[in-house]
């Protein structure tokens, strides 16, 4: 098969500044060739697909997401939204496949996502779905996933996760999941909003010893970690141990701050998502509270990571969009949509180690998409997506 040309109005790089206009991207088989504003001389009627007004960008990168549980973003009025994720991870792992399989197709066909980072709560069910794209036997995104995430006895999620205690078995859990072919290590390193305020987010899990046993143990492995953790003594106890991602950080001090810039630890707020769960059924009442204690808190943690140079990226957890999630750090960092779409482009390619995505760039994967509109002015097009590539393949006629 011969070079395919788009041809839009305008393209966004992935960097947080250049943007071409007009924009010329071309790819062959599963690699981008050629970026340029100029009109190549090998594009005609045949090779070009003609995108008009649209804006192009890489294929986006959700840095946190549990895939079985998309469903939750849509919450049942008379139950929180414990409730309802204790009911539905209850089915069979066979139904949480189906349930995984559908979300997927849906990322790239209406949401322009080519890459996933699963952090569990649904078994092994991601590692064989992403086996199975990886086989081709069915359509998705690029898939990293943790596997089982790992939780204190009783902790957070402790039911869908593999409880450990004790350095000894925090290292032992690790090892397990690598085994079963975890991309990923996902800790659980305090209380969270999933079942609050039963559940006391600002306390911390696992105790430093256990957190740097089983990062060592991933590290030696060659695998990343990631930890959800709200309260500033569990992300301080992260960060000593070597843990790479900050999922949520919510209550993060300017110290702390300083000492993830040292060690270059990510931050991946997942506002969209965390708030999504506050928000639902009977727990909304308690929303001008976790507002005081938790959202203005982190809001305030993320402008200190910017000034810090942290890497902020961009991840949706269960209950937020990416499109949303973009907007969201971008106002409250006070970015352009440009800077703010390379939170979801180049930012978390860098956190998910892939060189090959989040760019328009020779030699990158050709996992592209077009939005409807100018993306440079207002990031509402997000929500509109014209067509998804992965690997060269036009995803917008696949099947749910």
């Amino acid at each position: 098969m011969g070079k395919t040309w788009l041809h839009a109005a305008r393209a966004v790089v992935g960097d947080g500044k250049t943007v071409l206009a007009p924009a010329w991207i071309g790819f062959e088989g599963k690699y981008i060739t050629d970026v340029t504003e100029r009109q190549p001389e090998d594009a005609d009627r045949a090779n070009t697909v003609e995108l008009g007004e649209a804006t192009i960008t890489p294929g986006l990168l959700n840095i946190h997401d549990h895939i079985s549980r998309k469903s939750l973003r849509f919450p049942k009025a008379n139950e929180t939204f414990g409730e309802s994720a204790n009911k539905l991870m209850a089915h069979d792992q066979c139904y949480l496949l189906l349930h995984s399989y559908r979300n997927m197709v849906h990322y790239l066909k209406d949401e322009g996502i080519t890459y996933v980072r699963d952090q569990g709560l649904t078994g092994y069910t991601c590692i064989e779905l992403r086996r199975a794209i990886e086989d081709g036997v069915v359509s998705g995104p690029y898939i990293s996933s943790c596997g089982m995430s790992l939780s204190i006895t009783g902790g957070h999620c402790y039911r869908q996760s593999m409880e450990c205690d004790g350095p000894d078995a925090v290292r032992r859990a690790v090892r397990i999941q690598v085994n079963k072919g975890a991309d990923v290590i996902k800790f659980m390193g305090s209380g969270g909003l999933e079942h609050f305020p039963e559940e006391d987010p600002s306390i911390p899990q696992f105790s430093l010893e256990e957190l740097r046993a089983g990062a060592d143990a991933a590290h030696d492995l060659g695998r990343d970690c990631a930890i959800h953790a709200y309260s500033n003594e569990g992300i301080r106890r992260a960060v000593l141990a070597g843990i790479d991602n900050i999922e949520h950080g919510c209550m993060m001090t300017e110290d702390l701050i300083e000492e993830m810039a040292k060690r270059g630890t990510h931050l991946n707020p997942t506002m969209t998502g965390i708030r999504g769960a506050a928000k639902a059924g009977p727990n909304a009442k308690y929303w001008d509270l976790l507002q005081e204690r938790v959202f203005s808190r982190q809001e305030q943690g993320m402008r200190w990571a910017k000034e810090a140079g942290i890497l902020i990226g961009a991840g949706t957890d269960t209950a937020g969009t990416l499109s949303d999630e973009i907007a969201m750090i971008g106002e409250t960092l006070g970015e352009t949509p440009v800077q703010a779409l390379e939170h979801a482009l180049g930012i978390n390619a860098k956190i998910a180690k892939r060189p090959d995505m989040g760019l328009l760039k020779p030699g990158c994967l050709a996992n592209l998409a077009a939005f409807d509109g100018d993306l440079t002015k207002s990031l509402d097009g997000l929500k509109h997506v014209v067509q998804t590539w992965k690997d060269g393949i036009p995803c917008k006629d696949l099947k749910e």
